[in-house]
């Protein structure tokens, strides 16, 4: 059992890598700046890192950068949106 153990855990390591390996490339098409506004966005500032959000389309090899306010004013478009069909649907 041990070696059945250890075959998987190789495996599942080299998986692992191989996923790590494909996000840092994502990572590297990271811009600089919000997508909608163009405010600067800083890779080494903690607070920038976490509060703004990214979009990744893997099938298309883009990565889109958003920041807070941006992103905030899209959510809300899209949950007006959704309310104003549902009205639509109840009439």
């Amino acid at each position: 059992m041990g070696s059945f153990d250890k075959k998987m855990r190789r495996k599942k390591y080299k998986e692992n890598k191989k996923d790590i390996q494909e996000k840092m490339t994502f990572f590297g098409k990271l811009g600089d700046h919000c997508e909608t506004c163009q405010s600067p966005f800083d890779k080494k500032n903690p607070t920038q890192v976490k509060s703004w959000n990214v979009v990744v389309k893997e099938e298309e090899g883009k990565v889109r950068l958003y920041c807070p306010t941006c992103w905030d004013k899209a959510l809300s478009v899209i949950e007006d949106f959704k309310k104003r069909i549902e009205a639509k649907n109840d009439n």
